[in-house]
This record gives C-alpha cells, sequence and structure tokens, in this order.
C-alpha cells in the first residue's frame, strides 16, 4: 500500500496557545509528582535510621519460618513473630518503632521458654534481638559519657587501694610518718569531694614520682619498706589512671561506625548460614575496627557478642553421686598392737576398714570438693599392769575430709582432718588373786571398776592413737595421687593442648554441693565461638557432654589439611594421629572399605575449611570442600559435600544413620550433565564411607584398679550443639578387696 504525503494544514494561534498551556500543565503535573515521590522515597534523617542498612534487607533464613507442626497458641504465636520481622528487617521503621518492635520480639522469646518445639528457633532468634538493639545502643554511645565512667571507676578504684594500704599503716607503730609521706589524707579527702581536678591531678602526679624514686631513698629499710606488696594496688591504680585521664578521641565517626556495623552483622548472618570461618574472620576484623573506633563504648556489643558468639565451646558437667560411684574404694588393713597405756603393757590385733568417698563444695572459681574417709578399727587388746590383766574389745568410728581444689592447670590440698570416736568394751579380766575361791571375784571386780574409772581418758588415748595412725596415712596417699595428677593435667596434658594449638583461650570451673561445671572456649583471634545452650540436668543424670560446632570446626582448622592430597585411609590416619597427640594414647577409629581393583579414594581438599561441621535440627551435618580422584575414574573436581548423621538412642543401642547426601560444585561447571553425573559419584562414595551402623550404647572405660561402663542415654544435635547424656546405670568392676581377716585374740575371755 502506497502512502500519500499529508498536506500540512494550517492551524490557529488559539490552538498553539491551548497546546502550549497542555504541555507546560503535564510538566507542571511530572515535576509535581516526581518530587513527591522523591520526598515520599527518602529516608529519615541520619541519626533517626537506626537499624537501617545494618540489618539485611529480608529477614534471614535462619529464623524466616518457624518450626512446623506447632499447635494451638503458638500457631498465633509465629504468625506474630513473623510479621515482627518483616517490620524489623523490611520496613522502614523509626527508631522508636525498631526498639518498640525489638521489645515485642523479646516478649515473644520469654513466652515460649520451656516449649522443646521451640528451643532452637528461639535461640537462633534471640541472637539476632541481642545484636540488634546492641547495635541500637552502640549507634547511640557517647564517647564523652563513657569517658567520664571509666574514670570514675579507676578513681573509685584508687580510693579502695588508698583506704586499704591507711588502714594497713594505721597498724603499724611508725606508719603515721608513710600516711603523711603518701598524702593519704589529703588525696581520700580529694577523691571523696573532687573540688578540684587540677589538684586532683596534681596529687596524683606528685604520687607517682614518689612510687617511680622509691630507689632514691637514702635509708636502705626504708627503701625496703615501700617495696612491700601493700604499696603495689596503690601504685598500679595511679598509673593506670594517669594513663587514661591522657587526651583521646571525643568524636565519633559515625559513618565508619555504621559501616562496620553493617559489616559485622552481614557476617554473623553469612556465618549462621555456612559456618564459613572466612565471615567469622570477617565479622571479628569489623569487631576489631569498632574496638578502635569506640574505644571503651562498646561494652553493648561485646556482652551481646559474648554471650552468643564469643562464649564457651566445650561444657562438662559432672554430678556428686556419679563421682562416688567412681572413686569410692574400701580398703583393709590389719596388723599388731604394741603400746603403753595409762601404764598398762598393751598388746593385740587390730583391723582397720575406710571407704573414700568425694563432697563437692560451692565455688565460683574452682573445682571444689572433699574427698572424704569413713571406716572403722576393730580391735582386741590386753592390756597388762602388775595388779591384772583387762582383756578388752574396741570399735572405734573414723571419719575425716581432706579439701581439695583444681583451677585447671593445679590441684591444691588443704590439710587433712579425722575425728575418732573410740569405743571400748571390756570383755574379762585376771588377777594374782585368780584361784582364790573367795577373792578371785573381788580382785577381778576391784579391776573392772578401776578399768572403768579409766575408760574415758583410755578411750580419749585411743582415739589419739587413731588419729595419729590415719592422718598422716591419708594425707600422704592423697598428696601423692595429687602431685601424679598435676604432672598429668599441668605438665603433660596442658602442654600437649598448647603444643597442638588446642589449649582453651578461655576456662571456668566452678562446682556446687551437687555438681562439678567445666567450661572452655577454643577461639582463636579470627574466630568465633558459641552461643548459651539450653541446659537443665535432670536427677537421672550423672554426666552431660556439650560440644559446639565451634570447637570442631577450630580444632579441625588446626590439622592443616587445606590443599592436601590424601587417600580417605591416611586421613583416618591423621586423625587417630591428631587424637593420640592430645590423649597420650592410641586410638582406633573405623575406616572406610577399600575397593580391591581401585584401591583408596584421593581426597583432593580445597584451600578454605576443607572440613566443617553444622549442627541442626537433631542433625550432624559433615561438610566436605574436596574433589576426588582414584584409579580408573575420571577425578572428580571440586565439590562441596554435605552428609547429614542422624543419632538415636535405644536402651542400650546407638543408631547413626546418614540422611540424604548433597553434593554442588564450588565453581560453576561448564556442563550440567557432567555435575549432575558428578554428583552421583559422589553420593556413592560418602554412602560407602557412612553407612548406617549401631553401635553400643555402653562404653567402656579402664582406670587404674578398675573398669567403668558408662551407659549413653542421649544424643542430641540442636542449635549447634552436639549434647551427650550419660545416665545414672555406672558399673564399676575393680579387684575385690580381701575380706578383713577376724582379729585374733591373745587371751581367753575370762
Amino acid at each position: 500500500m502506497l502512502l500519500k504525503e499529508s498536506k500540512p494544514t494550517r492551524k490557529s494561534p488559539l490552538y498553539y496557545g491551548m497546546v502550549s498551556f497542555a504541555v507546560l500543565g503535564i510538566a507542571s503535573l511530572a515535576l509535581v509528582v516526581t518530587t513527591t515521590l522523591a520526598v515520599e522515597d527518602k529516608k529519615p534523617a541520619t541519626e533517626d535510621v537506626g537499624l537501617q542498612g545494618i540489618l539485611p534487607a529480608e529477614v534471614p533464613e535462619g529464623i524466616a519460618e518457624a518450626p512446623e507442626g506447632l499447635e494451638g497458641k503458638w500457631v498465633e504465636w509465629s504468625e506474630q513473630v513473623s510479621n515482627l520481622l518483616g517490620q524489623l528487617y523490611e520496613e522502614d521503621l523509626t527508631l522508636k518503632q525498631q526498639k518498640e518492635t525489638l521489645a515485642k520480639l523479646q516478649g515473644k522469646i520469654d513466652a515460649a521458654k520451656g516449649q522443646p518445639a521451640l528451643a532452637e528457633y528461639c535461640s537462633s532468634l534471640q541472637r539476632r534481638v541481642d545484636i540488634a538493639d546492641a547495635v541500637l545502643k552502640t549507634l547511640d554511645v557517647n564517647i564523652a559519657t563513657v569517658k567520664a565512667a571509666q574514670m570514675k571507676a579507676k578513681q573509685d578504684q584508687i580510693a579502695k587501694a588508698a583506704k586499704s594500704l591507711k588502714k594497713y599503716l594505721d597498724s603499724l607503730q611508725n606508719g603515721n610518718g608513710w600516711v603523711d609521706y603518701l598524702q593519704l589524707n589529703e588525696l581520700q579527702k580529694e577523691l571523696k569531694n573532687s573540688y578540684s581536678e587540677v589538684e586532683l591531678m596534681d596529687l596524683l602526679k606528685a604520687l607517682k614520682t614518689k612510687f617511680e624514686n622509691r630507689g632514691a631513698l637514702e635509708d636502705a629499710e626504708q627503701r625496703k619498706f615501700f617495696n612491700r606488696a601493700q604499696f603495689k594496688d596503690l601504685e598500679k591504680t595511679i598509673k593506670a589512671f594517669l594513663a587514661e585521664s591522657k587526651p583521646g578521641k571525643t568524636q565519633i565517626n559515625k559513618k565508619k561506625v555504621r559501616e562496620e556495623l553493617a559489616a559485622l552483622v552481614e557476617n554473623l548472618e553469612e556465618y549462621e548460614a555456612t559456618q564459613n570461618s572466612k565471615y567469622a574472620f570477617e565479622a571479628r576484623k569489623a569487631y576489631a575496627l569498632l574496638r578502635a573506633e569506640l574505644a571503651g563504648g562498646l561494652e553493648p556489643l561485646t556482652t551481646a557478642l559474648r554471650n552468643n558468639y564469643f562464649n564457651y565451646n566445650l561444657r562438662v558437667m559432672v554430678a556428686e553421686d556419679f563421682m562416688n560411684r567412681l572413686i569410692k574404694d574400701s580398703t583393709c588393713e590389719t596388723g599388731p598392737v604394741v603400746d603403753c597405756i595409762l601404764g598398762a603393757y598393751v598388746t593385740g590385733n587390730q583391723a582397720t576398714t575406710t571407704e573414700v568417698g568425694v563432697d563437692f563444695k560451692p565455688s565460683d572459681t574452682t573445682l571444689r570438693f572433699d574427698l572424704t574417709l569413713n571406716g572403722f578399727t576393730n580391735s582386741e587388746t590386753s592390756g597388762q599392769t602388775s595388779q591384772a590383766t583387762i582383756y578388752t574389745s574396741g570399735h572405734h568410728q573414723i571419719w575425716g575430709n581432706k579439701e581439695i581444689n583444681f583451677n585447671g592447670d593445679l590441684f591444691t590440698t588443704q590439710p587433712a582432718w579425722v575425728e575418732v570416736q573410740a569405743n571400748n568394751t571390756t570383755v574379762g579380766a585376771s588377777t594374782k588373786l585368780d584361784g582364790i575361791p573367795l577373792l578371785a571375784g573381788l580382785g577381778r571386780n576391784m579391776a573392772y571398776r578401776r578399768t572403768e574409772e579409766k575408760r574415758p581418758e583410755a578411750e580419749a588415748i585411743a582415739a589419739q592413737r587413731v588419729r595419729d595412725r590415719v592422718r598422716p596415712r591419708f594425707d600422704e596417699e592423697v598428696d601423692e595421687r595429687i602431685t601424679k595428677a598435676n604432672e598429668e593435667v599441668g605438665q603433660k596434658l596442658n602442654k600437649r593442648l598448647r603444643d597442638n594449638g588446642l589449649f582453651p583461650s578461655a576456662r571456668s570451673y566452678a562446682s556446687t554441693d551437687t555438681h562439678l561445671y567445666i567450661r572452655t572456649r577454643l577461639m582463636d583471634t579470627g574466630e568465633l565461638a558459641a552461643n548459651s545452650p539450653p541446659l537443665s540436668i535432670s536427677s537421672d543424670e550423672s554426666v552431660v557432654l556439650q560440644l559446639h560446632e565451634s570447637v570442631m570446626n577450630n580444632s579441625l582448622s588446626r590439622m592443616n589439611l587445606e590443599g592436601k592430597k590424601i587417600s580417605d585411609q591416611d586421613l583416618i590416619t591423621e586423625f587417630e594421629k591428631s587424637i593420640a597427640d592430645v590423649l597420650d594414647r592410641k586410638v582406633k577409629l573405623q575406616r572406610p572399605p577399600v575397593d580391591p581393583d581401585k584401591g583408596p579414594n584421593i581426597l583432593a581438599f580445597d584451600d578454605h575449611d576443607p572440613i566443617r561441621v553444622k549442627i541442626s535440627n537433631n542433625t550432624l551435618n559433615l561438610i566436605l570442600r574436596c574433589g576426588f580422584e582414584q584409579k580408573g575414574e575420571t577425578a572428580v573436581p571440586t565439590q562441596e559435600i554435605t552428609v547429614p548423621l542422624h543419632f538415636k538412642v535405644e536402651g542400650d543401642k546407638i543408631s547413626i544413620t546418614r540422611g540424604t547426601v548433597k553434593s554442588s560444585p564450588v565453581e560453576r561447571p561448564k556442563s550440567v550433565a557432567a555435575q549432575i553425573a558428578r554428583a552421583g559419584v559422589v553420593r556413592s562414595k560418602m554412602e560407602k564411607a557412612f553407612p548406617d551402623r549401631v553401635e553400643d550404647a555402653q562404653v567402656k572405660a579402664k582406670l587404674e584398679n578398675r573398669t567403668v561402663y558408662l551407659h549413653i542415654t542421649g544424643i542430641d544435635a540442636n542449635d549447634g550443639w552436639l549434647t551427650v547424656t550419660v545416665g545414672n546405670d555406672l558399673t564399676v568392676e575393680k579387684n575385690e578387696a580381701e575380706l578383713p581377716p577376724a582379729v585374733e585374740k591373745t587371751a581367753s575371755v575370762k
């Protein structure tokens, strides 16, 4: 079809005027709309955006959905939490609204306490709430206020040290001279009233000079006295105060702080999802930069990180009843009695039976317990004087204890305390009048009466004799064992841990009347550790062992497997060697089968995180980043392989089942079909290496003179923690002590 050129038509001036007006109107409307949209899209002022730009733009995967299968009011609870999370992460809330939302989320967490189905989810949610709340507090920090609080705290330390030193000097005959020399009265007055900061600083500087120039004192005795430990605290606190009082940063680079807070949160979220060490390193780096920028104003964030990412990652709890059954030991010793008591020559035999136990004591800083001793001494003796021979049967109760403390490096003891309650019974007597019909009975009665009069004194002496015999022996034997224990723990075990890079960066030892608590943390500069585990030890549990995935991963990183090529058989050997290096004993681990034709699998580990562990939802996920080589097969490039393992304790058996193995390429493959084939090969290898199996729930452990059988009653894998519980049905097999022989009588009983 041909197009005809249209002829131009003439328009009137009115037409052009109307068109111009319309164009101008449309342009004006567009400008208004654009301006309005720009105003609507504008974020709140910088000081009011709070968490915006710091938290992820979407709800993190770990808390996006509550557990399935909730019923009743908890369905509504999960919907409310979901709505609150959507508001916090995905809406532009004001600072006030953010704080209100966090408070509501905390209320939801508190309401769900005690609900097993929500425990892991709430723990994960709590970490986010804690960090978000700490971020808001960090953004609100005032360096000047923090500095003032720090200086006040150090000033209080000086006041405490000055008071303590003055009390000490006041107790000495010539102490007033030193009080005047150190101007302690003036110092206490300035610290209390704070009339002049300048005068206080001048006084502290003068005192610092006196401490530093103590060696210039002419009198040697004065120099020696001035170096006593009682002066050290005041000197130390004054120096710390003056060092802190130097001019420092008064302004905060808010932009830099927000950037580092965003980096910290981003890397914590990535670490939550992957347990990747790279994100742990970047999170620690961001925290270090924040510490440098905010000086002492980071306490809220430090507390949140300490509770959720810097916490102890190995925990052990032991019940007193378990320890008593574990170490309970009875001994019996017999021997002759040859003594002189109240002028009588005493001979005979005795048998002493004792039983050792343990009694836990409360302590916040050590494992504190008493080693207890209970027993009795039975004796059959005759006491001979020039007038009569008295036959006595003794039954003496013995009890005592010896306090022991352990701080992680050293066992220390206190002298033993032993008490004896003696009980002598006169069972016969003979005198020189025996054989005389009328006088024999009279003579024995007089001997009985005289013996009864002296019985309290004789029993006191007998008790002292038993104490003098038992207490040194008790002290000696315990101290000998403690010396050996200190060699094993302080000198050997701790050294092996240090040599292998496994010595804890933080340790805590505590005890109550019923339990011992050991908590340690393995965390290096660029690593993260654990959150707080939900724990309540029940009456039917003797031992609880908790290992966080971080202690496993941080330990694995010390094996230096990055970039190595190693056969699966040699890898097991490496694990055996690493464990043996720490425990100082050989261990044997289960090995994967070897193809008789193709030989062992060769694992080509990645340069980053070759083996990691992630624990959640009743599953321990073993994650390997490696390729495979095997004779007669095409090499498999580096894959990220996840092997889920499930544990279930049923009676005296532990079932370990493997879930579905997943394999994905670390680098994008050229061929999807080839990757599908590789994934199939990897799954086959992993299924052979990790078959389903059943193990005994009873664990055998050999101690010095006994064999102990521990019964594992539970294995839980949740919220990053692998928790192993041992029940109360402990079995101990030991060399049975011989029954105490009957005490031989030295003479017939009359």
